[in-house]
């Protein structure tokens, strides 16, 4: 059970936001402008949402003239991907941002708004407020595999005829639950954790 201390800590620090605009103006997906209107249209209200928000750029070129250090940073770590294409990588620009870097939305912002960045893995513009946060939440998710794992070897360790004690389950069992859990996470490198 967590403490209300750990809650807090938990919760989405928006006030590390410089408001600079910089990701509002350079938003790109692990899914094509073309994949996102066809689960849009097939029910999926996050991508709803986010075709019904951003406007994609004609290039990657007249993003660039817009941010370009953000999307030169954001193409250079997509083409660390052994499945990256170029050709697939469209990026985004929020309409209802203006001149002031204020949001005219604001108080009505999608959620993908209100805890951008989604993941401690999202590439966010270089100075970007959140860049400790991020940190800390990676270090944070790699401690917890690094807990899984030790538990498997641990229960390996202590296992009688390939059953875990005290848990009814066989080591087997017990390896299949742990790799669902960090394999979600193999992009980011979880296997070298």
């Amino acid at each position: 059970m967590t403490s209300e201390k750990e809650e807090q800590s938990r919760k989405f620090p928006q006030y590390l936001c410089k408001m600079c605009g910089k990701c509002c103006k350079s938003i790109t997906t692990e899914y094509t402008y073309e994949e996102l209107k066809k689960m849009a249209k097939n029910g999926s209200e996050a991508a709803k949402v986010f075709i019904d928000i951003f406007k994609p750029y004609s290039s990657i070129e007249q993003a660039r003239k817009i941010v370009s250090e953000q999307v030169d940073q954001v193409l250079e770590e997509l083409a660390q991907l052994k499945d990256f294409d170029i050709n697939k990588i469209t990026f985004y620009y929020c309409p209802h941002y203006d001149e002031e870097n204020k949001c005219r939305i604001y108080e009505n912002r999608p959620e993908c708004c209100r805890r951008a960045p989604n993941n401690p893995w999202s590439c966010m513009p270089p100075g970007c407020g959140f860049e400790g946060w991020q940190f800390e939440q990676r270090e944070r998710i790699k401690k917890e595999v690094r807990k899984l794992k030790e538990y498997l070897v641990a229960a390996e360790a202590v296992a009688e005829d390939g059953i875990v004690p005290g848990k009814n389950i066989t080591i087997e069992e017990l390896k299949k639950i742990i790799e669902k859990k960090i394999s979600p996470l193999e992009k980011y490198g979880s296997r070298l954790w």
